[in-house]
């Protein structure tokens, strides 16, 4: 496996976090709840509960250039023989709120209100929906931003790009 600059800022993310990582059990300040719902999905590791929350998705044409290093027509058949569309990409976007040894700590942002506007409430889901999975937002302690693209960071602007 290659060594890539995406690998080293997924590493930095994840070492930046550690210190987060007691060995006692986690105390969160949001708290430990079971409900699911079709917007967020819980799970524990360990003492940390894990909360993946949609901040929604993208729809687009699918063309050559989206899989570097694959003909259109190898990717194509993937999709086909995974019974998804060969012709379109569909990409889900998850931010991932956690309960940490009493802080609530979020992975990403997702893609911000801005993008909840212009996408008539498609994407840019992720302070809608950590609410409605009990989280409130003004209750996070740490953001952790895994890189700086837009599915990933616009969630810190407000809905007028502020």
């Amino acid at each position: 496996m290659k060594l890539t600059r995406r690998h080293m800022l997924a590493g930095a993310a994840g070492i930046a976090t550690a210190p987060l990582l007691p060995a006692i059990s986690a105390q969160a300040a949001a708290p430990m709840a079971d409900k699911q719902a079709p917007s967020f999905y819980r799970y524990k590791v360990g003492d940390i509960q894990v909360n993946a929350i949609s901040d929604g998705s993208l729809t687009f044409a699918l063309d050559e250039k989206f899989v570097p290093n694959a003909k259109l027509e190898d990717v194509s058949t993937a999709l086909d023989n995974a019974f998804l569309p060969k012709d379109k990409m569909t990409l889900l976007f998850t931010p991932l709120a956690m309960n940490i040894g009493g802080k609530t700590v979020v992975l990403d942002t997702g893609m911000g209100g801005a993008a909840y506007a212009s996408s008539k409430g498609v994407n840019g889901q992720f302070v809608t929906n950590l609410t409605a999975a009990g989280i409130d937002p003004k209750s996070v302690d740490v953001v952790v931003l895994s890189h700086f693209h837009g599915d990933h960071i616009n969630g810190l602007l407000n809905a007028d790009n502020s």
